[in-house]
């Protein structure tokens, strides 16, 4: 008889970049989505379940709750401790990508899929492997045997192992599989994700690279860009310009906003009133230098500090282990309303020429990199959440990667065709670095004197930050602002800033997580019981 395997639907950890482990986390309103359709998938297979083996961790078990209520039929519910989620030790409940980061991908490929790792504190391969295989042996097949058809609801990790133990392969050939959350497989389907996993395996520590050195990259990218412009002495018209970057950043967009169930948006109340005075410091700023400085360097810094957040806040916020759903909230808020104050103020008391162009560029970036692909991806989550999930799971570090090319576009097309001019290069870096420098100091002293909790405090700093360079382009060239150095050493700036402040959260995590290291003790093994 038939044997099914379904990873749990996606829970709050899998929503927010975290390690959950063997802690309790719920299903989020996209992991029901996903148990609903492996639901109806498991039905559309036209078989006849006796019983149902599942984990007894919450997000398991109501996966399993919600695929028996699709099939309409009444299986035994057998709940075995022995297909709870690996142990991860002192990881669990970290961010993916902090970790990552503070150990190296060589140390993450080892701890979490070598057949002789072992997280710190956590469950080594080789106890999870033999607790599986015993269970699929001394459970599961005698009952097959016996006729019963069989589903079971576990973990990422458990439905890997049991991949191992049906193929019968050798432990030093195994490679993660990326099982997306709630596709129902069968013993064949893991058979071919096993023999598959070797071609696909260099393409996911690919991205798990890029996932790691991705602020790195960038800031090479944009280096990269003007010294190709140097060389070459090639100008890119302004429309293309402008397609390119929308195109980028709405892949990027398109990937950040899989993770994000719409409701999240409607409860922003909270996020902006505690980015709120920081926000209304800059604009009283920025709104000032524009209004006594119509012109030249002094104006074009008033507009920057007017932007909202970048697109890519959201993407950081995830790399940078913040709350996410507060860097959602804040960026999608300032860009519906900051830009209508940047217009006000360039147009009363000056007056300045070149609004309707400005507003006409503002519309196409925030149309076609935020609007338009967080549409698409909403709409995809409603209508396969499995495939959605799947994306968002194992494919996000494409929208991160989006982020290379298009810092080597940025710079190479802002920086002048025909040359430097040496004696404007120092005042531009100077005020680009001055202004870097101001807005972050000014965020880690408001926020030395608030108590928030850690992911919002990250980010608050990030939203406050990270300012939307690419509107500011579009704002300061409609309106005839800023000198020829300025644009490109301010992208520059941007993009340089992203590996200087990574490497302060990183150097952080990384100290907290060592101490932790220096205390973990493995755990007991977990008895097989049916």
């Amino acid at each position: 008889m038939v044997i099914h395997f379904v990873r749990h639907g996606e829970s709050l950890a899998n929503e927010q970049n975290l390690f959950a482990g063997r802690q309790d986390t719920p299903l989020t309103e996209l992991g029901l989505r996903q148990a609903r359709q492996a639901g109806d998938r498991v039905a559309a297979l036209g078989v006849r379940y006796d019983e149902v083996h599942v984990s007894p961790l919450d997000r398991a078990r109501r996966t399993a709750d919600v695929i028996v209520d699709r099939l309409g039929a009444h299986p035994e519910l057998v709940v075995s401790d022995a297909l709870v989620e690996r142990d991860f030790g002192v990881f669990t409940a970290q961010n993916k990508s902090l970790v990552k980061k503070s150990i190296g991908f060589r140390a993450y490929t080892e701890y979490f899929h070598s057949s002789t790792g072992c997280p710190p504190g956590g469950e080594s391969w080789s106890l999870l492997h033999e607790r599986i295989r015993q269970y699929y042996e001394q459970v599961l097949l005698p009952r097959s045997r016996a006729g019963k058809n069989i589903l079971v609801v576990a973990h990422k990790y458990v439905v890997e192992m049991f991949a191992v133990v049906v193929a019968d392969l050798a432990a030093e050939d195994y490679h993660d599989l990326k099982i997306p959350n709630a596709r129902p497989v069968s013993e064949a389907d893991l058979r071919r994700l096993v023999r598959s996993s070797a071609k696909t395996s260099a393409v996911h520590d690919f991205g798990e690279i890029v996932e790691i050195r991705l602020p790195v990259l960038v800031a090479g990218g944009a280096a990269l860009g003007a010294a190709a412009q140097l060389a070459l002495h090639v100008p890119i018209p302004r429309p293309v310009f402008t397609g390119v970057l929308v195109a980028l950043l709405g892949l990027s967009t398109f990937f950040g906003m899989l993770r994000l169930h719409s409701g999240v948006l409607r409860e922003y109340g909270p996020s902006i009133r505690k980015a709120l005075p920081l926000t209304a410091l800059r604009v009283g700023a920025g709104l000032a230098l524009v209004w006594f400085f119509a012109d030249g360097p002094a104006s074009s810094l008033g507009l920057f500090l007017l932007l909202p957040p970048a697109l890519l806040t959201p993407a950081l916020s995830l790399l940078w282990g913040g709350d996410y759903f507060a860097a959602v909230r804040q960026t999608v808020t300032a860009s519906l309303v900051l830009p209508i104050v940047v217009l006000a103020a360039a147009w009363f008391p000056h007056r300045l020429p070149g609004l309707g162009t400005a507003a006409a560029g503002y519309v196409a970036v925030l149309g076609g990199a935020m609007v338009l692909p967080a549409i698409v991806a909403q709409v995809l989550r409603r209508r396969d959440p499995i495939r959605a999930g799947q994306l968002s799971t194992n494919w996000t570090w494409v929208g991160g990667a989006a982020l290379v090319p298009l810092a080597a576009v940025a710079t190479f097309a802002l920086t002048p065709a025909d040359g430097v001019d040496p004696a404007g290069l120092l005042p531009a870096v100077a005020v680009v670095v001055a202004t870097l420098l101001v807005l972050r100091a000014i965020a880690v002293l408001y926020l030395r004197k608030r108590a928030l909790p850690a992911g919002e405090a990250r980010d608050l700093f990030i939203t406050q930050c990270t300012p939307n360079i690419f509107l500011w382009f579009t704002f300061a060239g409609a309106l005839g602002h800023g000198g020829a150095l300025l644009a490109p050493v301010a992208a520059f700036g941007f993009f340089a800033a992203m590996p200087a402040d990574e490497f302060v959260f990183v150097r952080r995590h990384r100290k907290k997580l060592r101490a932790a290291m220096a205390r973990s003790v493995a755990p007991v093994a977990v008895p097989v019981r049916g």
